[in-house]
C-alpha cells in the first residue's frame, strides 16, 4: 500500500511539472480587464453605471487569480438569458449577455460573476474538446463563484459601494444574498449525506449539466471550499485544449489535478476530499496516466458557433420599488 501512494504522489509531481511546463505559454501576465457594455434597453440603468459595477465584480473575481489577463469582454442585454458566447468578438473580446435589468445590482453581481467564472476556466476549451458530461461541475464552480461574490459585497457594500450613490442599496443586496443562500433546494434532505446525495443524483448531472437546482446544492456544499482559499487559479486548469475520451469522474478529477502546477493543487486536493474519490483501482489509473492525461501543447481553440450554455439565474431580485 506504501508502495502504491509513493508511485501516486511520483505520478502527480512528473505529470504535473509537464503540464505546468504546457501551459507557460498561457498569458498569466497583469492586466486590468476592459469591459464594454453596449447601449440598450437596460429598462431605467445607464451602461456607465453598469460598466462600474461590472467592473468592480471582475477586479474583486481577479483578486483571486494573480497575474491573470483577460481579452476584453463585451456586455450586451439579452431577453433569454445569462450567457457566455463560444464566438468571440472584436479583439478577441469575450461576449457575455446578461439578463439583469434596471437598478437591480444584486442581479448582475450573481449573472456577471457566473459568466465571467466561465471565462476564467477557459471554457472554449471545453467546447472544443466537444465533451460536455462533467460540464456540471464548471457550472457548479460558476454558481458557487456567483454566491462568493454575492457575499463579498453584501458583506461590505454600505461601506464601500462601487459608487456613493449606491450606499442605500446595501440592504438590498443583503437580503438577495441571504434568500439566495437559504433556498430549501440548497439545502441536503434530512438525514443525507453528501456522499449519499451525490452517489444518487450525480448521473443526472452528467447527463444535463443545467439542472440548476441540483448544481446549487452542490454549489453551497462547495463553497466554503472557495472562501477558504484564496487561490482560485487552479481553476484556470479545468478545460484542457486536448480533445479526451470520457472518463470516469475520478479520473476526470485527476486529470484536472494533473494538469495544474503543484503550488496551486491544493483547491483540487480539497475538491477531491469533497466528491470521495473512490480508491480502488489507483495502481490502474497510475499506469495508464502518462498516456491519457498527458498535456497537449497549449493552442488557440478553435471557435464554435453559439453559446456556452443557458445560466439564467433562479434568484430573482425583489422591485427596487418595495
Amino acid at each position: 500500500m506504501q508502495r502504491i501512494a509513493a508511485l501516486f504522489f511520483l505520478a502527480l509531481s512528473l505529470l504535473g511539472a509537464n503540464a505546468a511546463h504546457a501551459f507557460e505559454a498561457h498569458p498569466l501576465e497583469g492586466q486590468v480587464v476592459r469591459i464594454e457594455v453596449r447601449d440598450a434597453d437596460w429598462e431605467g440603468a445607464s451602461p456607465a453605471d453598469i460598466k462600474l459595477l461590472l467592473e468592480a465584480v471582475a477586479t474583486e473575481m481577479l483578486t483571486h487569480f494573480p497575474g491573470r489577463r483577460l481579452d476584453p469582454i463585451i456586455v450586451s442585454r439579452s431577453h433569454e438569458g445569462p450567457v457566455v458566447l463560444f464566438v468571440k468578438g472584436p479583439q478577441n473580446a469575450s461576449q457575455v449577455r446578461l439578463a439583469a435589468s434596471g437598478e437591480r445590482w444584486a442581479e448582475y453581481i450573481y449573472e456577471f460573476s457566473h459568466e465571467l467564472f466561465h471565462i476564467l476556466a477557459n471554457y472554449q476549451y471545453r467546447a472544443a474538446a466537444r465533451n460536455s458530461q462533467y460540464q456540471w461541475f464548471e457550472e457548479m464552480l460558476c454558481e458557487t463563484a456567483s454566491l462568493a461574490m454575492l457575499k463579498r459585497f453584501a458583506a461590505r457594500w454600505e461601506e464601500a459601494p462601487p459608487h456613493p450613490r449606491w450606499a442605500s442599496y446595501g440592504g438590498t443586496l443583503n437580503r438577495f444574498t441571504q434568500r439566495a443562500l437559504n433556498e430549501p433546494h440548497r439545502q441536503l434532505p434530512p438525514g443525507v449525506s453528501f456522499t449519499q446525495w451525490f452517489r444518487e443524483n450525480g448521473p443526472a448531472l452528467r447527463t444535463n449539466p443545467y439542472l440548476r437546482g441540483k448544481n446549487e446544492l452542490v454549489a453551497s456544499y462547495f463553497l466554503p471550499l472557495l472562501e477558504r482559499n484564496a487561490d482560485w487559479r487552479a481553476f484556470a486548469y479545468l478545460n484542457q485544449p486536448a480533445v479526451q475520451q470520457p472518463v470516469g469522474f475520478n479520473d476526470y478529477l485527476l486529470s484536472w489535478q494533473h494538469r495544474t502546477p503543484a503550488p496551486q493543487r491544493t483547491m483540487v486536493a480539497n475538491a477531491m476530499r469533497i466528491f470521495n474519490p473512490d480508491p480502488v483501482g489507483v495502481r490502474t489509473r497510475l499506469l495508464a496516466a502518462a498516456e491519457r492525461f498527458a498535456p497537449a501543447p497549449l493552442a488557440a481553440a478553435p471557435q464554435a458557433p453559439g453559446p456556452a450554455g443557458p445560466s439564467a439565474p433562479r434568484v430573482k431580485e425583489d422591485d427596487p420599488a418595495n
